[in-house]
């Protein structure tokens, strides 16, 4: 056992200077009823010693967060979410599996089977129509990002000062019209 966690230690400390990256290529808002609903299309490009973590069975979590604002001088946050996803490895049926924000599970056969999925963000909830005044002016915020407290404790303190493991796409907004 105290092998296993040298060798990821041992991971951590000769990742890429080179991290990964999380990319949001697309988002598009669109009405459904009295609510607007979020598409997002995102890439993640994840470095080879986080893909080798996964592989030995160590589980990792995504997580997206989203927030609408009132574009004013006050700014006043309206809605917000945060959606998880956690991904593992299952070696015993060689299939990766993606554990969504409602607990729905999903088993893929290849890596870029799973990525392709967790890229694809469809109907998320973004705020009732309602909250919206048709004379403001409004924006959306996204975030996506690995979730170093998600991963086992004895992995969380080398993964906070590794740029491997620091993953995010940073903060992008859009506006958004009622």
């Amino acid at each position: 056992m105290k092998t296993r966690w040298l060798f990821f230690m041992l991971l951590f400390l000769a990742g890429s200077v080179t991290a990964g990256q999380i990319d949001i290529r697309e988002t598009r808002v669109w009405l459904q009823g009295e609510r607007y609903l979020l598409d997002a299309d995102l890439v993640y490009q994840l470095d080879d010693s986080i893909m080798e973590a996964l592989d030995n069975g160590i589980p990792v979590v995504f997580s997206i967060s989203v927030v609408v604002e009132e574009t004013s001088l006050l700014s006043a946050q309206l809605a917000s979410d945060r959606l998880d996803y956690r991904i593992r490895f299952r070696p015993l049926t060689a299939f990766y599996e993606v554990t969504g924000p409602e607990g729905s599970r999903r088993s893929f056969v290849t890596r870029a089977a799973m990525f392709a999925y967790l890229g694809e963000l469809r109907e998320i909830p973004l705020v009732d129509a309602s909250m919206l005044d048709k004379s403001a002016s409004y924006r959306y915020r996204m975030k996506a990002e690995l979730d170093i407290e998600s991963l086992p404790l004895p992995m969380r303190p080398m993964a906070w000062f590794s740029p491997v493991w620091n993953l995010s796409s940073g903060w992008e907004e859009w506006s958004l019209s009622p």
